[in-house]
Order: structure tokens, then sequence, then C-alpha cells
């Protein structure tokens, strides 16, 4: 079994394990593949503004205090339970009282008067006692629990990850593996570590009524990355996206991983309706992770031997969906 997901505070936000290299040298046991300056764990605590390739953020989807949308792991706080911050903005002034907010700028707001104590920070996460005032700001906070759908409520999380050529929900996570929500679940060794890519991607066309397209070479489509389109179909352009509005972000549900792909419109979802022909008007920008044989510090035995796909030992190597780096 894993260890829990531990998470290790720094002065501004939570940052991960040491690297190998700054471990005790009697506990440095370097698993295969990963050379001494990479490190152990998962992150969480910040926002995308502070994740680097080296410090990458867990990236999830929450409903914190009724407000839905893209959030970060803070902390675990249980098996399948977690301290989350959501991506949104609360100014001062419109706190609830009762909710829980992380403290995402001080501006001239008294954090003390509404329960942020006597030394407010960054990053500090509180209970509101007073709707504030002042040009502070922060995001909702509170505990999710990991669900395995798409369909959440209020105090609900899910995350997905790439494995097999398929976009799964995770139903567990510790810092090594990553767990599906069959019976029994499935387990992997997770790697946290490969850094996303984003670009435009030229000469789009729609070649089916079934969401498919075609684009000249890109070297990084994957099951489960995003494609927002922008822009609006010129007069010339003959195919069309039923339902589409500028800007929108898609799911690839397939992929030839080069010129070919089927989105859908939520991810793992169904494929969506197209009409074939151009797409004069619309900018595509894929977002994807690039390869790494980097791992997040599973047991080395997960790295060795001939069982499993080649390379990954005698478990499915799986990539967390929902990161930035």
């Amino acid at each position: 079994m894993g260890r829990p997901l531990k998470i290790k505070k720094s002065t501004t936000k939570d940052i991960g394990f040491n690297s190998f290299a700054n471990l005790d040298p009697g506990t440095a046991v370097i698993p295969v593949g990963m050379t001494s300056s990479e490190f152990l764990g998962v992150v969480g605590g910040a926002n995308a503004g502070i994740a680097t390739s080296s410090y990458p953020v867990v990236k999830i989807v929450a409903n914190v205090n009724g407000q839905q949308g893209n959030a970060y792991i803070i902390t675990q706080k249980g098996q399948t339970k977690y301290l989350v911050s959501g991506e949104d903005s609360v100014s001062a002034g419109s706190f609830t009282v009762g909710f829980s907010y992380q403290i995402t700028s001080l501006g001239t707001t008294n954090w003390t008067a509404i329960g942020a104590g006597v030394n407010p920070q960054v990053g500090q996460v509180f209970t509101a006692t007073g709707v504030g005032s002042g040009t502070g700001t922060a995001s909702d906070a509170d505990q999710c629990l990991l669900v395995t759908t798409n369909a959440i409520s209020s105090g609900q999380m899910y995350m997905t990850f790439e494995a097999g050529g398929a976009n799964i929900y995770a139903s567990r996570l510790t810092n090594k593996y990553i767990w599906d929500g069959s019976t029994p679940p499935v387990r992997y060794a997770v790697n946290f570590f490969a850094p996303e890519q984003v670009a435009s991607v030229s000469n789009v066309a729609i070649t089916s009524n079934a969401g498919v397209f075609t684009s000249n070479a890109f070297s990084s489509y994957t099951v489960g990355g995003t494609i927002t389109v922008t822009g609006a179909f010129a007069n010339v352009a003959t195919g069309n996206i039923s339902g589409y509005t500028n800007p929108t972000t898609y799911y690839i549900i397939s992929t030839d991983g080069s010129t070919t792909f089927t989105l859908s419109a939520t991810a793992g979802g169904a494929n969506i309706v197209t009409t074939a022909g151009n797409t004069t008007g619309l900018t595509f920008t894929a977002e994807g992770s690039v390869a790494t044989t980097a791992k997040s510090g599973a047991d080395s035995a997960t790295w060795t031997g001939t069982s499993g796909p080649a390379g990954t030992g005698n478990i499915n190597l799986a990539q967390v969906s929902n990161y930035t780096s």
C-alpha cells in the first residue's frame, strides 16, 4: 500500500518531498528511472502562478462552498478526503460567514478581524467570521470527497488519469499510486512530473459527423488531453461544431497521437456532433503532456520485471490528467 499523500510546508505554498539528493544518505534509495535531483510525493496548496516543472501542482475539479470549477489539493485529510482550494476569486466584502477561504492577496483587508489570526499570510486557510472589507481577495476552500464521476455536488471533487489509452476517474490517491473506480479497484503507479505542452494546431478539418478531426502533425495528442477552440466560423467555412460557443474546451477521447483526434464536451464522454468540412475562422489550441521517464517514487519493484507494459514493471504506469506545471 502506498503512503498517504504527504505535503511539505514551504515559506510560501506547500511543495513536495525533498529530492533524493537531499534525503538522509542512509535512506536515499533512488527508484529505477529517477535521478538524484527528482523527488517523492505530489504537491498542493498553490495555483498555476506558483507551479513549476520542479514543483508541479495536482489540479482537480471540485465543488467548494457551492462553487464548482478548477481547484487544487492543499493537503490530504483521509484516504479519499482532501482540503482543496478553488481557482475562483472572492473579494473582501463578499465573504460568507462560516465558509472557509484561502487568502490569495492581502490587500488592505483586516484579515485578523474576520478570523484569519494575528499574522495572516497569502496561502492561509481560515473560516470567515465576517464579510470583510478592503481590497484583499481569497479563493473558496473546504474539505472535499474524491468521487468517480463528474456529476459532483458541494463538498465533492474528481480527478482523472491516463492509463492504457483511456481517461479514468480516480477513486484514491497517494504519493506513489492511484486507483480507478472498478471493483476491486486497479492500482497504478502514478507519474506527476511530466510537464504540459500547449501549442496551436494548424490546418484542422472535420472529417465526420461524430467529432473526428484531422490536422497537421502534432506531437502530443493524448487521450484525456484538452483542445480549446476559439474564434468564429468564417463565411467560407464548410464544417460545423454543434453547440459551439467562443471559447470552448473539449476533451480528446481517442487519437492516433499525431494527426487525428476525436473530441467530447466532457472528460471521457460521448463524441460531439459535427459537420464535415474546413474550420476556417477557428483556432485550435492543444494541451497535453510531454513524454518523460521521471517517476513519482513508487517502490523500485514497480519499475523492474517483465510483466506489464515495457519498462513499467509489474503494474501499469498512469499519468495524472489534471495537473499543472
